[in-house]
């Protein structure tokens, strides 16, 4: 997981670099979450927000969307969200 970012109706694309590649990565992330050290970004926009995945094969990439997909993970863009985030 590389980023988490949103979109926010008056600043735009609000990204925040995650660089999350292994499991002590993630406790490592949650700590710091625990610790009050920071919040969540999604808290602006009442829970809703994305992240850029990369693996190394499109059949990993496959696979990890099948898993968010089954445990309901992959969200549908808002109406006032752009189809394109990278423009």
């Amino acid at each position: 997981m590389e980023d988490v970012f949103i979109y926010h109706k008056v600043y735009g694309i609000v990204r925040a670099d995650l660089q999350i590649r292994c499991r002590k990565d993630i406790e490592a992330f949650l700590q710091d979450l625990a610790t009050g050290k920071s919040g969540l970004l999604k808290n602006v926009t009442s829970n809703y927000h994305y992240h850029t995945v990369s693996a190394p094969t499109e059949k990993l990439l496959d696979l990890i969307q099948q898993q968010l997909m089954e445990k309901g993970f992959l969200a549908k863009l808002q109406d006032y969200e752009p189809v394109n985030f990278w423009e």
